[in-house]
């Protein structure tokens, strides 16, 4: 976890590296705000790849732990992911290897917490992560190939790219979890698997991550050496 930590949310946006339209920025801080004064939330934590240096990507989710789940009713712009989970389930989703809330703790900047809540909870887990499943993110690439599969076959060349993005994203994620790595962002992902030795994988991420396409028997070649 990176980031200066405090209590008040006051300046919290100015953790979040980049924003990925004012009107995201504004609502945070209007959110963060709102926080302060509701005993319901227990901390707000910026993820994505907004929030690591030597990217240029402007990705930004929040995870949000709270007492009551049914308490929160946010409507974040479309371009803000809102994660919210009760803190009831947290030890146990930490111990599943829950990626989400992993990545939070590692690479996640904090932007308000109450009682000191994260910093708890990143002292008690910091050294015992468990990674995610990497059958997991097999399951989710083998599931977005069969997506890219029907997408093409109706010429949709923009849903594609979309699954093909998802598709090496998350068999990216499985090949470095099967090394003991945890993924970093997804523009961070190509240097991670030329640092395990996945080349190929790596030049076809960054391929798709620039606009380019991929034809579907490389895709297909790929699935199968590495599901």
């Amino acid at each position: 976890m990176t980031g200066q930590d405090r209590d008040s949310a006051g300046g919290a946006t100015d953790r979040v590296l980049r924003w990925p339209t004012p009107r995201s920025r504004e609502w945070a801080a209007a959110f963060l705000e709102s926080a302060e004064h509701n005993p319901n939330i227990l901390a707000v934590v910026a993820v994505g790849s907004a929030v690591r240096p030597g990217v240029r990507s402007a990705d930004v989710d929040f995870v949000v732990i709270c007492r009551d789940l049914s308490a929160v009713h946010e409507d974040p712009p479309i371009e803000v992911d809102l994660r919210t989970y009760s803190v009831a389930s947290i030890e146990d989703r930490l111990k599943a290897g829950h990626d989400m809330l992993g990545w939070a703790l590692r690479f996640g900047r904090i932007l308000f917490q109450r009682d000191r809540f994260w910093d708890r909870l990143a002292d008690a887990w910091r050294h015992r992560l468990v990674l995610p499943p990497s059958k997991l993110a097999r399951a989710r690439a083998a599931n977005a190939h069969r997506h890219l599969v029907t997408v093409l076959q109706f010429g949709d060349a923009d849903a594609a790219h979309e699954q093909a993005l998802s598709y090496l994203t998350h068999l990216a994620r499985a090949e470095l979890l099967d090394r003991g790595i945890f993924p970093a962002s997804r523009p961070e992902l190509a240097q991670q698997l030329r640092a395990i030795g996945n080349i190929q994988t790596a030049r076809w991420l960054e391929d798709v991550l620039s606009g380019g396409r991929i034809r579907l028997s490389d895709l297909d070649k790929l699935l199968q050496v590495a599901v």
